[in-house]
């Protein structure tokens, strides 16, 4: 009998290959659709040591395509059952799981893995882990799914494009007073009403993790779904239309979680020699299971991304522009909608997102202050050619600003 459990895929990349394998230290975020086909993967591969992160609970409706979860396991976190059903299918590994936010976690976390894994399902969590993965130079697997159709992305920091190199899907198409606000038709249509309700009441996006969030959309559009006789508003689908729920097959998950896994072991590999096989990590894939087609596109790097290029962008405005509307200029400047932008001159807060300022230690005298910034033209605080810094606090997106004025057109 055979007394080693990796000797089918020993023959072809030998004893050193595996060790490589044994050695690595991967992190995957997100343990769903993609993510279980992934840990499934990494786990008979023989990969050493994994770090599972997801803060989500398993639900009914995830059973259909979820692989590790059973009728058992509802109510109890994905992670910490993932990286138990690892360790069922090899105990000779090293499984550690963390059921929080991806983005409240120490530095530690991310210093430690040698590959990022993202089988994440919310962009903000996608686009920080972008940025952690560029600069602590550490190659990240990008992977999702909806229905029939999948992506992947393989980013090798400042080699192949990041994320935010181009615009192919970080930015947010969602949009407010819609048909939706004038004539709602559908209990979706209330929900999305209720999301509006709450940005315009709290000047910030709902947080789908947050239950008081949640309550304050379901208990408004429950009101608004009798108003206009319309049936079928439940706190399921308020949940599920904040955090974006899609149409998702097991089947896809399945084979887009194939390739991230395939993408990994070429990055794993790369320095072992294999015969007649080179092993270069593609760039972006799309898969299309209607017609069973799949496709490579071979993106080029955006030497001017805010991100994995020069950390900073150029700005052309004119001086009498109103701070507030040079923020919103800097918005269409970057591959990524801003969520809570924080700009600073120096150690000076020229601007803060309004539902922010209570929350962080500001004085009443300086959040008097910063309010009053943001009609003021912008040269009142700015010289031509100075540099400012931006951060983004509610994607944790880092960058530095140079303005340069321009001059007004004359009206004649």
């Amino acid at each position: 009998m055979d007394k080693n459990r990796y000797d089918r895929q020993q023959r072809i990349w030998g004893e050193k290959g595996q060790e490589h394998l044994r050695q690595a230290r991967v992190l995957i975020a997100g343990a769903g659709g993609i993510g279980s086909e992934i840990i499934k993967n990494l786990a008979l591969l023989g990969i050493g040591n994994i770090t599972i992160i997801d803060m989500d609970l398993i639900e009914l409706t995830n059973l259909n395509r979820q692989l590790l979860f059973s009728n058992a396991d509802i109510g109890k976190f994905k992670a910490e059952i993932a990286a138990k059903k690892g360790l069922e299918m090899n105990p000779d590994l090293q499984i550690q799981y963390i059921n929080d936010k991806l983005q409240s976690l120490p530095n530690e976390v991310f210093t430690k893995p040698n590959v990022f894994i993202s089988a994440l399902d919310n962009i903000p969590a996608r686009i920080f882990l972008n940025q952690k993965a560029v600069l602590l130079n550490k190659p990240l697997i990008d992977g999702g799914s909806e229905g029939f159709f999948g992506h992947v992305q393989v980013i090798i920091p400042h080699i192949t494009p990041c994320l935010l190199c181009h615009d192919i899907w970080s930015r947010s198409d969602e949009k407010f007073k819609c048909s939706y606000a004038i004539n709602p038709r559908t209990p979706l249509d209330c929900v999305l009403e209720g999301r509006d309700k709450f940005y315009l009441q709290y000047n910030q996006f709902p947080d789908s993790n947050n239950p008081d969030h949640l309550q304050f959309i379901y208990k408004f559009a429950l009101e608004h779904a009798q108003k206009h006789e319309i049936v079928g508003v439940t706190f399921d689908l308020v949940k599920d239309s904040l955090k974006g729920t899609v149409a998702a097959l097991i089947t896809t998950n399945a084979i887009i979680g194939a390739v991230m896994t395939n993408e990994l072991l070429k990055i794993l590999l790369q320095e072992i020699p294999i015969e007649g096989t080179k092993l270069a990590p593609l760039t972006y894939y799309q898969f299309n299971g209607t017609s069973e087609s799949g496709w490579a596109i071979n993106l080029e790097r955006n030497e001017k991304c805010p991100i994995c290029g020069l950390n900073k962008i150029e700005v052309e405005v004119p001086a009498s522009i109103p701070l507030i509307q040079f923020i919103d200029y800097i918005s269409t400047k970057v591959n990524f909608d801003l969520k809570a932008p924080l700009l600073l001159k120096g150690e000076i807060i020229l601007y803060r997102e309004p539902y922010l300022l209570k929350n962080k230690i500001n004085s009443e005298q300086e959040i008097e202050r910063i309010q009053k910034n943001q009609t003021r033209p912008v040269n009142e605080f700015v010289n031509n050619g100075d540099t400012l810094f931006l951060k983004d606090e509610g994607l944790d997106i880092e960058l530095w600003i140079t303005v340069k004025f321009i001059s007004e057109p004359r009206m004649e």
